[in-house]
């Protein structure tokens, strides 16, 4: 049985494993023993608050009971730009004229931004290829999160989504930009990024606008233009309601999107009841069920039935892995 839950401190190897197969360009999940060691105890420390606090990170991790293995994770920042600024490449098109030829020119032009600042961020979602299949239930536990503690939160949500790679590994939009003002490779920027500062970002990158007509054809064919493993990552996102506003990772050129948090899809479905164990089976449609409790917050995929009575009816089982007994309030969503 599978079931989502915080991340903890003996999560580590387990996490460890899961960046070594996510690859490149997953700056949340770096292949660093101190990097993910310090994200699990800022994690660790936000459900234990109470309040809203702007280094809040939230990570959620999918574990195989069976096997008592982690084979998943999904992960929320409370609030971008917190500790250190958010950057990023928003795609503008500029018209010029010329009347002495009567001509008009187009182009597009990529400015440094940092308009995300003081959004939320949902983030780190990958799934152990073994378990494909079950990542839409693991991106959604993040709403359940986000939608019933909203005080924790800001108002709009990001997510950024890695760009595009060639078959060798290589990143065309950093080689067409990055590569030329931080003279060093995607790989060695990447991980300073994942597991240090990003203040050479500040330092190094160039502040006035890039002409996109100026960047190889290979450059500008992928702005904007996910990883070929984020496809079904992005179409989740837009079935959400999240929307591409022409902003771009300054690495990879990888899409950002943004949303309004009380108006994402499954936040506004969030259902509620009081539940109680049945002794019979249950046949329904299965259904994301969560605890109502932020500190021992845990999500699983399983059958769901409402009693005549507007309660809600789950296996001893289903509240053995929750953590709860008869009483409980949960929040649900049916799919």
């Amino acid at each position: 049985m599978l079931v989502i839950r915080p991340v903890a401190r003996n999560d580590l190897d387990d996490l460890l494993a899961l960046a070594g197969k996510a690859g490149k360009g997953m700056t949340s999940l770096p292949s660093c023993p101190d990097s993910l060691a310090h994200s699990i105890q800022i994690s660790l420390d936000s459900f234990l608050r109470t309040e809203q606090h702007p280094e809040d990170y939230f990570l959620l991790v999918m574990e195989d009971l069976d096997k008592g293995k982690v084979v998943g994770t999904a992960g929320v920042y409370s609030q971008t730009g917190a500790r250190q600024a958010f950057y990023a490449y928003r795609l503008m098109s500029l018209t010029h004229y010329s009347h002495s030829l009567d001509k008009q020119t187009r182009s597009e032009t990529l400015h440094l931004t940092n308009d995300y600042t003081d959004c939320s961020e949902v983030c780190t979602l990958f799934l152990d290829p073994d378990y494909r299949g079950n990542g839409h239930w693991l991106a959604k536990a993040r709403y359940l999160l986000v939608g019933q503690f909203q005080h924790r939160f800001q108002s709009h949500v990001i997510a950024e989504l890695r760009g595009w790679v060639d078959a060798q590994g290589q990143s065309p939009f950093w080689n067409g930009i990055g590569q030329n003002f931080f003279d060093m490779d995607f790989d060695s920027a990447d991980k300073l990024c994942g597991t240090g500062s990003n203040q050479f970002i500040t330092e190094l990158m160039p502040k006035y606008p890039i002409y996109t007509c100026m960047l190889p054809k290979g450059a500008r064919d992928v702005i904007g233009k996910p990883n070929a493993a984020g496809l079904r990552a992005m179409e989740l996102l837009e079935e959400e309601g999240f929307v591409y506003d022409k902003v771009v990772d300054i690495f990879d050129g990888g899409p950002l999107l943004k949303a309004q948090v009380s108006r994402l899809r499954s936040v506004r479905r969030i259902d509620q009841g009081i539940v109680k164990v049945s002794a019979e089976k249950i046949t329904t449609k299965p259904t994301l069920v969560a605890t109502s409790n932020l500190k021992d917050f845990r999500v699983i995929f399983t059958a769901l039935t409402r009693s005549d009575h507007g309660g809600l009816k789950l296996s001893s089982e289903d509240l053995d892995v929750l953590g709860i007994s008869d009483g409980a309030r949960l929040r649900f969503i049916q799919r």
